[in-house]
């Protein structure tokens, strides 16, 4: 009897073992802190007469995701994020509030058609460890309902509170995602069909 008490006993002092190790190296979810950081979009004229046209600085104004965070080995991490496509406020600083509002209906209307395609998304297929913080994140990126495999470096630093703060900038092509850049006077003018994107994110 003793024996079969000991058993028990040794059998639930192993379990409460593998459940503290369990907990020690299970993936952590941090997810994005709302209200800090920011996601921005750059956009460049072209045409012969493109020169005479303005860049465009898109922001966005919520970011939504979180990440489960390896804490051995973050290139185990995955993540995946969403940006709400009627919260992207075009930011043109030097631009009047009339020009700015031209902008953002036809980018709106025209280049995201919002109403069809409320969601920008992005989620992780693979995370690769570059050097020191710096890593490399592939995954799919989909805009306007159209999905497309992207690789995206990113550094990440964990600060003092525990928040993982996220940094990068990375480049794509509207026509990838069937999206025809805009064009003024017969072509003459356009938008760059290249875009390039920045972040500052804070997860927790």
């Amino acid at each position: 009897m003793m024996f079969m008490v000991r058993k028990v006993v040794i059998a639930f002092f192993l379990m409460g073992i593998g459940t503290v190790f369990s907990g020690a190296f299970a993936a952590e979810t941090a997810c994005i802190v709302p209200g800090r950081g920011f996601f921005r979009v750059h956009t460049g004229s072209g045409g012969h007469f493109g020169a005479f046209a303005h860049d465009h600085l898109i922001e966005a104004g919520k970011i939504e995701g979180c990440a489960a965070v390896d804490l051995q080995n973050l290139a185990q991490s995955s993540v995946k994020l969403s940006f709400s496509a009627a919260e992207l406020r075009v930011v043109d600083p030097k631009e009047s509030a009339e020009d700015r509002a031209k902008v953002q209906k036809t980018m709106e209307t025209e280049v995201l058609r919002v109403p069809e395609y409320p969601k920008v998304t992005f989620e992780s297929t693979g995370v690769t460890a570059d050097s020191g913080s710096r890593y490399r994140v592939s995954g799919n990126l989909t805009i306007r309902g159209k999905a497309s495999p992207v690789t995206v470096p990113v550094s990440v630093a964990r600060l003092e509170d525990g928040t993982y703060k996220v940094t990068g900038t990375f480049k794509f092509k509207q026509t990838t995602f069937g999206i025809q850049p805009v064009s003024l006077v017969g072509g003459t003018i356009r938008v760059k069909d290249e875009l390039e994107t920045e972040w500052e994110l804070f997860l927790k």
